[in-house]
């Protein structure tokens, strides 16, 4: 059974579209965001102190650390959202302790009402109506009172295990599929030069 990208990319779109069903579907109360968190914008370090390894990634405006540092200001499993540039609204979860800088959003405090890996599916699942928030043309970001405001669905609790298991069940499945692609495609380009020697 080979692996495309094609096949990837039907994994993506196919665990989208059962998030979205999942979402549109559940029942339960609709509270602003900063009613069950609090939302903790990060700190700047200046370039110069960053460097290309080291123990704790540093997370800014985009989908990847923008460099590594010898310190953390955020502890392992905690949501954060981009706040500045192209890539604001991208929502992750880091299960690492991690420097959130200054144009990164932690998700901090969450009640008890609320399960992490739930508040992370859910805020994953709109994260194209997080980006539209976005204001500014030259270097985009979302405002913290915006941010604030952002509705979410809160079932109760033992509905919001299941729905985190379920989700991160189908994410897990998906990171997998595309380790199984890298690994293949690696495996071929080894081949190929076997049989050019």
């Amino acid at each position: 059974y080979l692996y495309f990208p094609n096949q990837i990319r039907d994994c993506a779109s196919t665990m989208s579209a059962i998030t979205e069903s999942l979402f549109k579907t559940i029942k339960g109360d609709i509270i602003a965001l900063s009613e069950i968190c609090d939302i903790v914008k990060g700190k700047q370090i200046n370039g110069e102190f960053l460097s290309e390894s080291g123990r704790y990634y540093v997370m800014n405006g985009g989908t990847e650390p923008s460099g590594f540092y010898d310190n953390y200001n955020v502890e392992a499993n905690t949501i954060s959202i981009s706040e500045g540039g192209n890539s604001c609204g991208y929502v992750q979860f880091n299960t690492a302790p991690f420097w959130s800088g200054g144009h990164c959003y932690t998700i901090q405090e969450i009640t008890n009402n609320v399960e992490n890996m739930y508040l992370y599916h859910y805020l994953k699942s709109k994260e194209d109506t997080i980006m539209q928030l976005r204001i500014g043309s030259g270097l985009p970001n979302i405002q913290k009172k915006d941010l604030a405001k952002f509705k979410v669905i809160v079932p109760a609790i033992e509905r919001q295990k299941t729905i985190s298991v379920f989700l991160s069940l189908l994410e897990r499945k998906a990171e997998i599929e595309t380790e199984i692609l890298i690994a293949m495609q690696s495996e071929k380009q080894y081949l190929l030069r076997q049989m050019f020697i």
